[in-house]
């Protein structure tokens, strides 16, 4: 079954809700406080949280951040629909290129566009992330999409 979940954008009320949410899947909540406003959260009918995907904006340069869908949903559209749904607001914000780090996601990442790339073609703003200085190991892939 194919998700038709509209994600609604995350609030600053919702912020330790997200970490909880990246640290049971494994991801890390790092530099989460200084963007919460960029995510987005996917929710069932009851209201439970299905998944949350979120951006940082660095000049015309974003960092797609935090995807992450509750494991009984994943295979659904869910992740895909989360992604569309931030690299949307990051293009209304002039945004023109994506990039991502991934341990183990860029299978999943080469279907929704991105390419792999090496560190040094990163905008060097984006480099002064949290993701790239204190959260991600120097092995995770670096990957990035045009989005204008």
């Amino acid at each position: 079954m194919l998700a038709s979940t509209q994600p609604r954008p995350a609030t600053k009320g919702d912020l330790l809700q997200i970490k909880k949410f990246l640290r049971e899947n494994g991801l890390p909540e790092v530099g989460v406080d200084g963007c919460v406003e960029n995510f987005v959260i996917a929710e069932n009918e009851s209201g439970s949280w299905i998944g949350v995907a979120g951006v940082e904006f660095y000049g015309e340069s974003g960092l797609l951040r935090s995807v992450a869908v509750e494991e009984q949903s994943r295979g659904r559209g869910h992740g895909r629909i989360l992604v569309n749904t931030v690299l949307g607001n990051a293009r209304d914000r002039g945004i023109k290129m994506v990039y991502l780090l991934t341990e183990d996601a860029d299978n999943y990442f080469e279907h929704l566009g991105f390419q792999i790339v090496d560190r040094k073609d990163v905008d060097d703003v984006v480099k002064t992330s949290l993701e790239f200085t204190d959260a991600c190991p120097e092995c995770a892939l670096v990957m990035r999409k045009a989005i204008d």
